[in-house]
């Protein structure tokens, strides 16, 4: 991210201005999204996210330094997984259920966030139109960007978690679907094991030649989400000229 902000050759205050959007995006998107993972956990009955103190939005209990680090300089990292034991779990009769339903809280959390989000963006953008060149329109302006890089960040962590590589939600709910004989051979926990390193040779072999096979993938399967988010705003969207006082 910050690789990107320099590149652009934006003024030093523009970095600032850019950067404090990008954090404020980064912590929203992450803080949800392994809250959903640890509420729903609890919600089936397992205390340990609870007792691990990740029931919270606090962000701090949800940042790994070096992932959020790495996450910032160059656009790509990771959160610290929630923990929780499947064998507490009780709520319904189906483990597996219930098991696909943690590994979809995260994502789902970030649906609801970029729902939320691009209807701020709509209105905000509107108020931003009808003060314009005024205090009131420049700080409107300011939560306009805010909320655009909020949708932004949280539809693209949605997407990249539902890629069916390890260690990501997307594999685990591909991983509950398998048979049982499968997952406990050697072979496959190898495979779990070493195959997270297939993320790293992706994203860095993208750096290197330009042709971002992992943003493809999040950008195909961020469609279907983006066309219903476009369907939920259109009332909003046709409160727009009413707002911006056109």
């Amino acid at each position: 991210m910050l690789i990107t902000l320099l590149q652009l050759g934006l003024s030093p205050q523009q970095i600032v201005y850019y950067l404090i959007i990008l954090i404020f995006a980064l912590t929203l998107s992450f803080s949800v999204h392994e809250f959903m993972h640890a509420a729903v956990a609890v919600w089936l009955g397992d205390p340990t996210p609870r007792n691990m103190g990740r029931l919270t939005l606090n962000p701090i209990a949800h940042v790994d330094p070096i992932g959020t680090l790495l996450l910032l300089i160059a656009g790509f990292g990771w959160g610290k997984p929630v923990l929780y034991n499947p064998s507490n779990l009780y709520r319904f009769k189906s483990s597996r259920g219930m098991n696909i339903m943690v590994h979809l809280a995260g994502v789902t959390g970030n649906f609801i966030v970029a729902i939320i989000s691009a209807i701020l963006t709509l209105i905000f953008g509107a108020l931003t139109m009808r003060f314009g060149e005024s205090p009131a329109g420049y700080a409107f302006g300011a939560l306009t960007d805010v909320f655009d890089y909020t949708e932004t960040f949280s539809m693209m962590l949605l997407a990249f978690n539902l890629l069916p590589i390890p260690p990501l939600d997307g594999f685990h709910v591909l991983e509950e679907c398998l048979p049982y004989k499968v997952r406990s051979t050697p072979g496959y926990r190898q495979f779990e094991r070493f195959s997270p390193m297939i993320i790293w040779v992706v994203f860095l072999l993208g750096m290197v030649s330009h042709i971002s096979v992992i943003g493809y993938a999040v950008a195909i399967i961020q469609i279907p989400f983006e066309w219903i988010i476009n369907l939920i705003s259109i009332p909003f969207v046709k409160l727009v000229p009413l707002i911006a006082g056109m």
